[in-house]
C-alpha cells in the first residue's frame, strides 16, 4: 500500500495516470475528493511531453535508404524531430491527415507531446521470466514512446530527478563522474511544452522502490488475447542493476543537424524552439 499511496500523493503518478481516486500532494493529508467519473483504466487519454530526451538507438533514425518496396521510412536520418501531437495537427510527415483543420492552429501548444500511456499491465512478462527489473531474471522492455527508458526503477527515477539532475548534453555524453539515467539526465528532445508536474518530485530511493512495486501489481493475467504468452523461447536477462539497467547499450549521440524544414518549418511553426539544434 505504500507505494500506491505514493502514486496517489506525493509522486503525483494519479494526475495522469487515473484510478478513480482523486491526487492528494500534501503528506499527511486524507483523500476527500469526490472519485472521478471512470474506471481504473491508469490513463486519462491525454498528451504530454515529459522531456525525454531523443534515443539513438531508435533505427528509425537509419532507416534512410530505401526498402525492397522502394519507401524510405526516413529520408532525413537524425535530422528528424518527433513532434508528436504537433506533427498530427500539421498533417506533418509521418502523420495522418488532421481531419479538423481548425486544429492546426494549435499545433505549436502541442509539440512533443505524447499520448498517455496506461500504466495497467507495465510490468507484464513471459511467465519464464518473472520480472522486468535486473538483476532478474528479467526480460528486457523499453518504456515511453522511444524507448529511452529500460526499466521501471528507472522509468520512477526519470519522474523523481528530471529536473535536479539536467545536463545540456545529448544521450552518450554525461559528464565524466556522472551515470546517465542516475545523476545525469540529457536534454529533451522536444524544449518546448515541457511537462513541469514533474521532475523533481523529492522522493527517496525507497519511495521510488514502493512505487515500483505497486506499479508490479497492476498486472492483471488475463492469457486470454496472448494464447502464445507460455511460448517464449527467449533467454532472460540476469545481473547488473535497475537503476543502470540497459546503459552498456548506451551510444554516443551523433552531431545533429538542424530540424529539417518539412517538419519544423511547417506552419505554424514550433515556438520558442523546434528542439535540439
Amino acid at each position: 500500500m505504500a507505494g500506491y499511496k505514493l502514486f496517489n500523493g506525493k509522486g503525483n503518478c494519479n494526475s495522469c495516470h487515473l484510478d478513480g481516486l482523486s491526487t492528494t500532494l500534501m503528506a499527511g493529508q486524507t483523500d476527500t475528493g469526490t472519485p472521478a467519473s471512470t474506471r481504473p483504466l491508469f490513463t486519462c487519454f491525454g498528451y504530454s511531453n515529459l522531456g525525454l530526451p531523443l534515443n539513438p538507438r531508435d533505427a528509425f533514425y537509419y532507416q534512410t535508404k530505401p526498402d525492397f518496396f522502394g519507401f524510405t521510412p526516413n529520408p532525413y536520418g537524425f535530422g528528424y524531430r518527433d513532434l508528436g501531437l504537433g506533427t498530427f495537427l500539421r498533417s506533418g510527415f509521418g502523420s495522418a491527415p488532421n481531419p479538423n483543420s481548425n486544429w492546426t492552429q494549435y499545433a505549436p501548444l502541442t509539440d512533443g507531446q505524447m499520448q498517455t500511456s496506461t500504466a495497467r499491465d507495465v510490468a507484464m512478462t513471459p511467465p519464464q521470466c518473472p520480472t522486468t527489473e535486473a538483476p532478474g531474471p528479467y526480460f528486457q522492455k523499453e518504456f515511453f514512446h522511444n524507448g529511452y527508458i529500460k526499466s521501471l526503477k528507472q522509468l520512477v527515477h526519470f519522474y523523481n530527478t528530471r529536473d535536479a539532475f539536467p545536463f545540456k548534453v545529448t544521450s552518450g555524453h554525461c559528464p565524466a563522474g556522472k551515470t546517465e539515467k542516475v545523476d545525469c539526465w540529457p536534454m529533451p528532445e522536444v524544449l518546448n511544452n515541457e511537462d513541469m508536474t514533474v521532475g523533481n518530485l523529492m522522493l527517496s530511493d525507497t519511495e521510488e522502490n514502493q512505487i515500483v512495486a505497486f506499479l508490479q501489481t497492476l498486472t492483471d493475467g488475463y492469457t486470454t488475447p496472448y494464447p502464445d504468452i507460455n511460448t517464449f523461447t527467449g533467454t532472460c536477462q540476469t545481473g547488473g542493476s535497475a537503476a543502470t539497467q540497459g546503459n552498456n547499450t548506451l551510444i554516443p549521440t551523433p552531431p545533429l543537424p538542424p530540424c529539417v524544414n518539412v517538419i519544423c518549418g511547417v506552419a505554424p511553426t514550433p515556438f520558442p524552439s523546434p528542439g535540439i539544434p
